[in-house]
């Protein structure tokens, strides 16, 4: 089917800090947000040349965790250098009546803050379930022996109820020297070169002194100065990075190294740490007509069978059914790897089972020496952005690994999360207006469909009937919340809708693959169960998988069973990229050919539950014995779950007879599941031997994730924490 023209193109609106911008000598200095567009050859792509962050990595290494990081407005990008942080130094419970009045203690900091001569401290403190954040502190440090401390002061709220008091507080070194100057190695400058960096100030919301930015370019003891500009905090928009393009057109054929200097314009704050992201220098290449951009949506908690793509009654995603089942390719089942996101989220990103990449619940991080698809991505001269809604994909998990930016939109009120759909897609829309010559992956990710259902007043009068009865207050309460659900995906699909009206415009379409899927369904009492997180039922497990763009078939349906793990090696193939030789998955991409798909119909796909509750009818708690397996293969699943007293159950059906899981063979026929019970008892230690295999016999480790009290907060409220 034919796409829709692309629409004259507006021209783009600048918001920016209050900034002063002096143009310099013959180089141009550009608002990047005001001409990310400008013109460059045809046929060409704006490529990275030299990511200068990038310089103490080994040639072609995709593991990023050397390099420094830095958060502003919780965007987190890679700098030139980060000022020296820790994780929490200090925490205490007690119980307290009295309040309102100062809690003292000499902390003893840990090792990466004991050179520091001041610490900027962000205390908090909880009362019950009540988050206080506590105004900063700029404190001097005193060194006694081997040791360096320093004397915080907590001031604690009011509690006559005698609730628990939990203090917690992290610590930034604030001696900003080393932040003020750095150099980086001589580089050369190819033809029509331009020079690419971001610049922010750590925590400026607390309103810091204005600093001034300039880069030199230096040959020998030469230095022509290509850029200075005046970032103010505490202006509009102070808060967040302020993104530049420099013109290295008269730079080039010559050998440079680049100075960046900051300097404040005040002396009147404590203290003020400058920040210098992602400075990269990008030239004008040949673009490979079957290079591919990628877009991998993820709506996290959306079931297949609730979209009309996939045969649902209610009309909820009229959009996606125009743009992705008639204009791309619908493939008709994709097995979540797990039934919560992390995991199934880590899958996507490392093309492992759970089991192998240890990543098995929300408390765990991304194996360090795994690459992700981010960091293979950008390792190969590709840009990489992410744009999410915090939870279980944050930084901490270590899901920004790889990614130029990795944005995490957090709830208003930490205490009643909610989807961002909205912001989340808007954002992806001015970022794709700044990079849209550019190869690029960008992730998106959002909790809009997640509990708490919520979707706006304008969709109450939608999807009111259920099964030819009309649903009001006296309906069941799982009716109710299905179809509060189904006006959630009706708002994501109508914002959806409005993001594609900025891929149309920038005509995008031309060298672009959209990818739709989600990490879990949700459950609506089908199997005695809501939600997620337990039983591996098909409401769960069974997610959508829709692909748009250059290259993909329209109105095409692919009827082979498709994981969770096939989309790493899926979009590394659109992107005409290798695979890293640990990937489970296999490329989806010749099945858009009608390739293979025999292939596919014999391959076990598993799935995990790690959960340790299930909710029941009214949402209470039941129990649950984690971890419970499935393999399947065709339309044949066989689930093994623990029980109370520490032995199996197993479950047997086969969906081409029984596709609502209505009858349960393994007690009649268990002799038709023997192949499938071997794969299933031989699925734990299949994957530790992977682990063990994994780069030369170092099997990767998944730490346990250290949660700030914002984040365990929000994952407490959305169900996880309990």
């Amino acid at each position: 089917m034919r796409r829709p023209a692309p629409r004259p193109r507006a021209a783009p609106r600048v918001s920016a800090p209050r900034l002063r911008i002096r143009l310099l000598g013959s180089s141009c200095v550009l608002l990047l947000l005001a001409c990310a567009g400008a013109e460059h050859p045809p046929g060409t792509v704006l490529a990275p040349v030299h990511r200068l962050v990038d310089a103490g990595l080994p040639p072609g290494d995709p593991i990023s965790l050397s390099l420094p990081v830095a958060t502003v407005h919780d965007d987190t990008r890679y700098v030139l250098r980060a000022p020296v942080a820790a994780s929490v130094i200090f925490g205490r419970k007690l119980e307290d009546r009295s309040g309102n009045r100062l809690l003292r203690q000499r902390q003893i900091l840990p090792e990466e803050l004991s050179d520091a001569e001041a610490l900027l401290v962000l205390p908090t403190v909880r009362v019950g379930a009540t988050w206080f954040e506590q105004l900063p502190q700029v404190l001097e440090t005193r060194r006694e022996g081997r040791h360096a401390s320093v004397a915080l002061e907590f001031p604690i709220p009011a509690n006559p109820e005698g609730r628990v008091v939990q203090i917690a507080a992290r610590g930034v070194a604030v001696d900003a020297a080393p932040l003020e100057h750095l150099e980086t190695q001589a580089l050369a400058i190819p033809e029509d070169a331009i020079l690419e960096f971001s610049v922010g100030v750590l925590e400026p919301s607390w309103g810091f002194d204005p600093v001034e930015f300039t880069v030199d370019a230096c040959e020998d003891s030469r230095c022509e100065r290509i850029f200075t500009g005046s970032f103010d905090p505490t202006g509009p928009g102070g808060g967040k990075w302020s993104q530049y393009r420099v013109s290295l057109g008269a730079l080039a054929g010559s050998t440079r190294s680049f100075h960046f200097d900051a300097r404040r314009l005040a002396q009147q704050a404590p203290f003020s740490l400058p920040l210098w992201a992602n400075p990269t220098v990008y030239a004008a290449q040949p673009r490979d007509p079957e290079e591919r951009n990628v877009i991998l949506l993820s709506v996290d908690t959306l079931r297949a069978d609730h979209l009309g793509s996939y045969g649902y009654a209610h009309d909820t995603a009229p959009f996606i059914e125009q743009r992705f089942a008639r204009e791309g390719t619908v493939f008709d089942t994709l097995v979540a790897a797990a039934t919560i996101t992390t995991p199934s989220h880590a899958t996507m990103f490392t093309s492992l089972n759970p089991a192998a990449h240890g990543t098995v619940d929300g408390m765990r991080v991304l194996p360090k020496n795994l690459p992700t698809l981010a960091e293979w991505i950008r390792s190969r001269g590709q840009d990489t952005a992410a744009i999410t809604e915090n939870g279980w994909l944050s930084i901490r998990h270590g899901f920004g690994r790889g990614f130029n930016s990795f944005v995490e939109n957090r709830s208003a009120n930490i205490m009643d999360p909610e989807g961002q759909v909205d912001r989340t897609f808007a954002q992806a829309r001015e970022w794709l207006e700044r990079n849209r010559n550019k190869r690029f992956f960008l992730f998106l990710h959002t909790f809009q469909v997640h509990t708490p259902y919520a979707p706006p007043p304008r969709y109450a009068r939608l999807f009111a009937e259920h099964a030819g009865e009309s649903i009001d207050t006296s309906s069941p309460s799982h009716l109710l919340w299905q179809a509060e659900y189904d006006r959630e995906i009706r708002y994501v699909d109508d914002e959806l809708r409005r993001l594609f009206e900025s891929i149309d415009d920038l005509g995008l379409g031309d060298d672009t693959v959209f990818i739709l899927t989600s990490d879990h369904g949700e459950a609506f009492l089908e199997h005695g169960r809501l939600e997620h997180g337990s039983r591996l039922d098909e409401e769960v497990l069974r997610v959508p998988l829709l692909l748009w763009g250059s290259g993909v078939p329209s109105g095409q349906r692919v009827d082979a069973i498709a994981a969770h793990l096939d989309l790493m090696p899926t979009i590394l193939d659109l992107m005409r990229l290798p695979a890293p030789r640990s990937v489970q998955g296999w490329s989806l991409v010749p099945l858009l050919a009608g390739d293979g798909v025999a292939r596919f119909g014999s391959r076990p796909v598993f799935s995990e539950s790690r959960g340790t509750v299930a909710l029941g009818p009214d949402r209470e708690t039941l129990p649950f014995f984690p971890p419970a397996f499935l393999v399947r293969v065709g339309d044949r699943k066989l689930a093994r779950y623990h029980t109370a007293d520490g032995s199996y159950r197993y479950e047997y059906y086969d969906l081409s007879e029984d596709p609502g899981e209505q009858s349960d063979l393994y007690a009649r026929r268990p002799e038709a599941a023997s192949d499938l019970f071997e794969l299933l008892e031989s699925y734990e230690a299949s994957n530790r031997e992977l682990r063990a295999s994994i780069d030369h016999g170092a099997a990767p480790q998944s730490q346990a994730v250290e949660l700030d009290p914002r984040q365990e907060e929000k994952l407490r409220a959305l169900g996880y924490l309990r």
